[in-house]
């Protein structure tokens, strides 16, 4: 499925010698399952090689003939669905674990691998017979030099090779053939590969794997902008704030040298103050941006930090124990900062509470409350504060549950997935 906005994705490269090695393994399983489908239907074509039997040893022959096709294509259907799925996806260096659910108890999960199979044995029968035409042809052309010079010949369907300028000619045209052949293999293995994959992939099986590269898609947006977010305050903790107490330090300096009733004086005071103002600015965004606490102390510390910085009393309960991996520990502070930055402006709560706990193996749930006049989630809007909490949880693969009615209280959960002890720091 093409995304607007998004490039086409381009075809794997398939090298020469493998899309051979591709084309001559479809081309052997072809045969087979044409042998396979003679031999099912043999009562029939004796029954109409031998109508002098009699009508009721014709009918029992077509009889069971029929009995043997139906009882038997499925089997093949399901055989030559399976390969030919295992190769496309060595052909393409692809997860051949994801598959096509076939089962011969459930007839709705063989009608695609059916319709692949009249497809195979129709249009992939005849590209098969023809290959192997050629194949034997060549091979029989390029021997042809040793049968001559043994005073022998050899025969290429209506040409006689019993002269060394025919074998010679022979040995050339044989060459031409199998180059040929090497030649068209990566564009019959792509068309091949291409027609496994739209025949036997059901539509809920693509529409899975469309929601599952999305959701691998947005969590790498989200983690990418973590990792700039962490850039940026290691870029202005590290290089503009030590410039700005520089500044500062050296206007106090200045100031210390300069008597008390030196012209200009004031205006150096007044300085210094701005470089200081600016810094405790410039501390508290760097501080928002992502706090240091947060990688030293974890989670639960980086949140009693903010809390004791907000206006409205807030209790935080700690159940989690071990500590989350960074990328979790990073989406969930900056939900939950988010969530008691509503508290603290829109609320009017007297109180609110933040509880983190651990209600199954390999969960996590952090809910807030307040008990403020409530509406969180009434205004509707897609780009404010509660929508980019619903994006950092989903690219988490977790929930968001709001519970706001008008008048309160509010109750925030956020439930995501995370491991039971700390990944990798």
């Amino acid at each position: 499925m093409q995304r607007a906005g998004s490039a086409p994705e381009a075809p794997p490269a398939i090298g020469a010698w493998r899309a051979v090695l591709h084309v001559g393994g479809t081309s052997l399983r072809v045969l087979a399952a044409l042998a396979a489908v003679g031999l099912l239907g043999a009562p029939i074509w004796l029954a109409l090689g031998r109508a002098e039997r009699g009508a009721g040893a014709v009918g029992a022959l077509v009889i069971a003939g029929l009995v043997l096709l139906g009882a038997g294509l499925p089997v093949i259907a399901a055989v030559a669905a399976r390969s030919d799925w295992r190769a496309v996806a060595w052909l393409l260096g692809a997860d051949p674990t994801d598959g096509p659910t076939i089962r011969l108890t459930e007839p709705r999960s063989l009608v695609r691998p059916l319709a692949y199979t009249v497809v195979l044995l129709t249009l992939g029968g005849a590209a098969a017979v023809l290959i192997a035409v050629l194949v034997v042809a060549a091979v029989v052309a390029l021997t042809s030099p040793i049968l001559v010079a043994a005073g022998d010949h050899a025969v290429i369907g209506p040409f006689a090779v019993d002269t060394a300028a025919r074998a010679v000619v022979a040995v050339a045209a044989a060459l031409v053939v199998l180059a040929g052949l090497v030649a068209v293999a990566p564009p019959l293995a792509r068309a091949h590969a291409a027609v496994v994959r739209q025949v036997l992939t059901r539509p809920e099986q693509r529409l899975r794997r469309d929601l599952a590269t999305t959701a691998l898609s947005r969590a790498r947006l989200v983690r990418a902008f973590d990792v700039e977010r962490r850039r940026i305050e290691r870029d202005l903790h590290d290089g503009v704030q030590p410039q700005l107490l520089s500044v500062s330090m050296t206007l106090g300096l200045a100031l210390a040298a300069m008597p008390a009733d030196a012209p200009g004086r004031a205006d150096v005071l007044r300085a210094q103050q701005q470089a200081r103002s600016t810094l405790d600015a410039l501390r508290g965004f760097v501080r928002n941006i992502h706090p240091q606490v947060l990688i030293d102390h974890g989670l639960v510390a980086a949140v009693s930090e903010l809390a004791d910085t907000l206006p409205v009393p807030i209790t935080i309960t700690d159940r989690l124990g071990d500590r989350l991996p960074a990328e979790v520990e990073t989406n969930l502070y900056f939900c939950i900062a988010e969530l008691m930055a509503n508290v603290a402006k829109h609320s009017l709560a007297e109180h609110a509470q933040v509880e983190l706990e651990r209600p199954a193996p390999g969960r996590v749930r952090v809910t807030v409350r307040d008990d403020g006049r409530g509406g969180a989630a009434s205004n509707g809007r897609v780009d404010g504060g509660l929508a980019g909490i619903a994006d950092r949880v989903a690219a988490l693969g977790g929930s968001l549950l709001i519970d706001s009615p008008l008048g309160g209280p509010t109750i925030a959960a956020i439930t995501v997935a995370a491991p039971g002890k700390e990944a990798n720091r």
